[in-house]
């Protein structure tokens, strides 16, 4: 009965844009065209500054359900923030989607990602009484699974002393001795909900997150993004469930979404490529 209620929930969808009008295009059309069922609106959070000199405003005249917000300032990196005045939370990424949603469930997205499947009613399915579902933990980057001890599928089948972190041999890229709390050495520094495609349930955010808990807003990063917030939630008891089917990340890139903003001639190259898939799916 419940998972009925949930299979019948619309949601509401936060997507950050950072230049990549073309992938943001395809992100968006694809996720429609298997789940817009159900999906209601869609925060378009349109950074305040674009790579490139990028112009991502068109994107709407493709979108009907497109609400758009432009923070006052651009700041990749959020770690401190000012929780009580909402310009400052809204300049963190997603923030003003959750914040300004109706929906018991949020969906967010990177903007380079291509659906093939139906990920919302799965997720919706699937998520039960957890806070949030989908790719758990940034696990190519951390030591424990190196030592085939941990994953994101396992990840709640290992709980490490904090000797034990220690002997999985640190520093190891992102995991660094003084990142690790000695009386809760999980999560460790790389474990999160990847955002980039991920539900997350919105009543149980605002009640635990500033300014309404205690929590990190959802958008902060230590390692990366979520990090803190999946920490803290974690420490307070909450579940999350994995997930990774029914998408491609980067589709339309031989790199990480990042390192193609980085460099202009990657970027040039996955925008032709989304270019040339929208027109031949989209158009």
């Amino acid at each position: 009965m419940h998972s009925g209620i949930l299979e019948e929930s619309r949601v509401d969808v936060v997507i950050n844009v950072y230049g990549k009008p073309w992938q943001t295009l395809c992100t968006l059309k694809s996720l429609l065209k298997y789940s817009g069922n159900k999906i209601d609106k869609i925060f378009l959070i349109k950074e305040n500054q674009q790579p490139y000199g990028e112009n991502i405003d068109w994107i709407q005249e493709h979108i009907g359900n497109l609400i758009i917000f432009k923070p006052d300032k651009y700041t990749f990196w959020h770690h401190r923030v000012n929780y009580y005045f909402k310009k400052y939370r809204y300049m963190v990424r997603y923030q003003y989607g959750i914040e300004n949603s109706d929906k018991q469930f949020i969906y967010i997205t990177h903007n380079d990602v291509l659906y093939t499947g139906d990920i919302v009613g799965d997720m919706l399915r699937e998520i039960g009484d957890n806070v949030g579902i989908g790719e758990i933990g940034q696990c190519w980057n951390c030591p424990a699974q190196r030592k085939n001890v941990c994953s994101g599928e396992t990840f709640y089948e290992w709980n490490p002393s904090y000797a034990d972190v220690l002997k999985l041999g640190l520093p190891y890229r992102r995991t660094r001795k003084e990142l690790i709390d000695k009386r809760n050495p999980k999560p460790l520094p790389e474990c999160r909900l990847n955002e980039w495609a991920c539900l997350i349930n919105r009543n149980v955010v605002m009640k635990e997150c500033h300014p309404n808990g205690s929590s990190p807003i959802f958008g902060q990063a230590r390692v990366d993004v979520g990090d803190l917030w999946f920490r803290s939630l974690h420490l307070k008891g909450y579940k999350f469930a994995y997930y990774n089917r029914n998408y491609n990340h980067h589709h339309w890139s031989s790199l990480s979404g990042h390192r193609t903003e980085l460099d202009k001639e990657l970027y040039d190259e996955a925008e032709e490529n989304a270019r040339g898939y929208f027109l031949e799916n989209f158009a």
